[in-house]
């Protein structure tokens, strides 16, 4: 903090010039301030200075595109305005740039607005969260008999989560036949190198422990002896499979061929009301002792309890035999089970542009678990017209390749229009949560995904993550991240670089594939990528109102009748005036539909006994009176005889309001005058030219419910609010700039 005090008026013209984003050096003193009880600098003189902005140097014609970037509107996680990021990339002499916020789009007026502005193409799009539609409970089907097969239960401890970089330290099982656990193995093996902490802390398996143990192959054999065509059982399969699969593969014995069944995954759909199904919650659930979590003799015996309790609840579902495991995969709320995977879309065109917007609906309306999720499935029915990418380091293709290997990969790659991946820094936090083992194990993933895509003829295009504009704009996505604790599993390591690269920074990132090859996937191909959309406008220029045919019509004659009721068959002249300048406006700009819906609800309320009350400009309006949306009058303040329908108003403004005229009698029948008109002017609802979309509140009674009915007649009831959701939404979005 810097502090100055202007001395004359001199000082204090200069220092209403100071603004925000302004540049300054400052001189002065450093002093403990008792006011606001920290560090600040009492400043002696400040002058501006303008910041050395970063410039991207490669030749023109040969720059990058960015495919993966993050505004504000990726919830607490990027800070960077996306006009500021488009107009860096514009200066850049970039010629496209992506948006793709986490599971949402309203960056797009800003991007829209930010692209025009700076002459530079907007590509469209969004990062999601993909599931599966079904998580497999059982794997290699076999039509066996559950209740009569013979299963091993195992568990596996090793050196990281990676089967192609990582091996295998610890390997027990137990065998089980006729509800009995008739026969264990156990065995350590020797990794050659010294464990990790995290490794030592997690299994509580030492380096004294596996200083001598055979090798990982003569385990692997006499395990394979020990199985035979016994069903391998596992808690979350997928993960001790697939170390046993390339165990297996690399002493030349393929992948294991036995069923398996996933007690993870049989857990959730047995036991669906479970606050979460890791193994030891499931051990307590059913009084299964679990000596020691994370040492594979004792969760293999605790599964293999387990298990039996299973096959028990799994017969009563009438799941007799191991090939009947997988019918219910994908039924009810699977989408909650699933784990979610990061992909990128880019709408191509107008089609992929209003499929984004499906997609993102549907997540947030029908699959909305934790996070918006999509299933693949869906996604494959609205995929028409948008580009779909491998995404982050959250994605199934670099996940698989990091844990599985290029061959596990393969099938999954295919899916996807082209492949991601970012520049080492990125992935930096892989590196220290010991997910990735080294550089060297991160070069040979990135690499391996070129090969793949090169295999398959897919592009692959290295993109940077974007969630801020410079390399020392990090500390602000750190301070919001931090501001969310332990709730966010950023804050479990440090942050990695993710700000926008220039062309040349980001071919230096990739110069250990080679200069040819980086140049592919930095430059080459993600202009390809950007050529292959089109300029898209997400906000249209033109209004596109609903239609009930019939409307203008039906608005006409009720105005005019409620009118000539009030006021007589033949319309004072600023009545009549009024009604023609407000209908022309309604009519001619396709509003008369939003009217005639708002008298409806209103006319049924009324109707039924509840009164509706309407606040807002709408009672600026006539034909909302006379459509009776609205009790307020805007006419000038006058007189109108109920019964002869004789009228006097007063537009010289000497009466703010008809409810001020004093009582008075009607010369012509002497009755007495009603007094109405408030004198507001039509332009304070609709704007000086009467093209203003019409904002119609009003109050219905709490009690009264059928009015949601009738709305949902008129409008999508997936499109609906109640005030309590309204007010939600605005508190979780105020902070967060949405």
């Amino acid at each position: 903090m810097v502090k100055m005090f202007s001395r004359d008026k001199e000082d204090a013209a200069i220092y209403q010039r100071v603004s925000k984003g302004m540049w300054l050096k400052v001189r002065g003193s450093i002093q403990n301030d008792t006011f606001v009880r920290d560090l600040v600098m009492i400043g002696n003189d400040v002058n501006e200075i303008k910041p050395k902005g970063r410039i991207d140097s490669a030749p023109e014609g040969e720059k990058r595109v960015e495919l993966h970037l993050h505004s504000p509107m990726s919830q607490m996680d990027a800070v960077t305005p996306v006009s500021a990021l488009v107009a860096q990339a514009a200066k850049w002499g970039h010629k496209a740039v992506a948006i793709t916020d986490h599971a949402v789009v309203q960056s797009y007026p800003e991007a829209f607005g930010a692209g025009k502005k700076n002459d530079i193409k907007i590509l469209y799009g969004v990062e999601i969260n993909l599931v599966d539609d079904g998580v497999p409970i059982a794997y290699n089907d076999a039509h066996r008999v559950l209740a009569d097969d013979t299963y091993v239960v195992f568990d596996v401890e090793t050196t990281g989560l990676s089967a192609v970089y990582d091996t295998i330290i610890e390997l027990a099982a137990v065998k089980i036949r006729g509800g009995e656990i008739i026969d264990r193995f156990e065995s350590f093996a020797n990794p050659h190198h010294r464990l990790s902490a995290t490794t030592i802390n997690l299994t509580g398996i030492t380096d004294d422990m596996v200083r001598n143990a055979p090798e990982v192959s003569e385990v692997l054999q006499k395990f394979h002896e020990w199985t035979g065509d016994s069903v391998l059982v596992a808690h979350n399969a997928s993960f001790d499979m697939g170390f046993l699969n390339v165990g297996y593969k690399k002493i030349g014995f393929g992948k294991a061929p036995n069923p398996v069944i996933d007690t993870l995954e049989l857990g959730r759909f047995l036991y669906p009301d479970l606050k979460n199904h890791r193994l030891n919650t499931l051990a307590k659930k059913f009084d299964i002792e679990l000596t020691q979590h994370h040492r594979a003799i004792y969760d293999a015996e605790a599964t293999g309890y387990l298990l039996l309790r299973m096959l028990k609840d799994a017969a009563e579902k009438g799941l007799e035999y191991h090939d009947q495991l997988n019918d219910n995969m994908g039924q009810g709320k699977a989408y909650q089970r699933a784990r979610p995977y990061h992909a990128t879309l880019l709408a191509q065109n107008e089609v992929g542009m209003k499929n984004i917007f499906k997609l993102v609906s549907i997540a947030h309306i029908d699959y909305f678990y934790r996070v918006p999720r999509i299933p693949r499935s869906v996604l494959n029915k609205h995929c028409e017209g948008i580009l779909i990418g491998s995404g982050c380091d959250k994605g199934e293709v670099f996940e698989g390749m990091m844990q599985k290997g290029p061959e596990e990969v393969e099938e999954a790659a295919q899916f996807y229009d082209y492949l991601e991946v970012h520049p080492k820094a990125v992935y930096a936090h892989l590196l220290e949560l010991e997910l990735v083992r080294d550089q060297k194990a991160l070069e040979d993933i990135i690499n391996n995904i070129v090969k793949l895509g090169e295999k398959l003829e897919l592009p692959v295009v290295a993109t940077g993550n974007v969630h801020y504009l410079n390399e020392n704009d990090k500390i602000y996505r750190k301070i919001l991240v931090n501001s969310q604790g332990g709730a966010n599993p950023l804050n479990r390591h440090e942050l990695p670089d993710v700000h926008f690269r220039t062309t040349n920074e980001m071919l230096d990132a990739f110069k250990f594939l080679g200069e040819e090859k980086a140049k592919e996937i930095v430059v080459e191909n993600t202009n390809k990528i950007a050529d292959m959309i089109d300029v898209i406008k997400p906000i249209k220029d033109d209004l596109y109102t609903p239609k009930i045919e019939g409307a203008d019509e039906e608005m006409r004659s009720m105005s005019y009748g409620m009118a000539r009721s009030i006021y007589g068959d033949d319309l004072p002249g600023i009545v009549e005036a009024r009604l023609e300048k407000e209908l022309k406006s309604i009519i001619d700009n396709g509003f008369a539909v939003i009217y005639l819906i708002s008298h409806k609800l209103v006319k049924k309320s009324l109707d039924d006994g509840y009164l509706v009350g309407s606040r807002g400009s709408v009672g600026s309006s006539f034909v909302a009176t006379m459509t009776e949306i609205t009790e307020v009058n805007p006419l000038p303040p006058h007189y109108v005889c109920p019964k002869c329908k004789k009228s006097e108003f007063f537009n010289d403004g000497s009466v703010g309001s008809g409810f001020d005229l004093p009582d008075k009698d009607c010369p012509d029948c002497g009755i007495r005058y009603k007094k109405d008109g408030h004198d507001i002017p039509f332009e304070t609802f609709l704007g000086f030219k009467g093209d203003k979309v019409p904002d119609i509140d009003l109050n219905f009674s709490g009690e009264y419910q059928h009015v949601h009915i009738t709305i949902q007649k008129y409008c999508s009831g997936r499109n609906m609010f109640t005030a309590r959701e309204r007010l939600a939404l605005s508190q979780i979005r105020r902070p967060m700039g949405m």
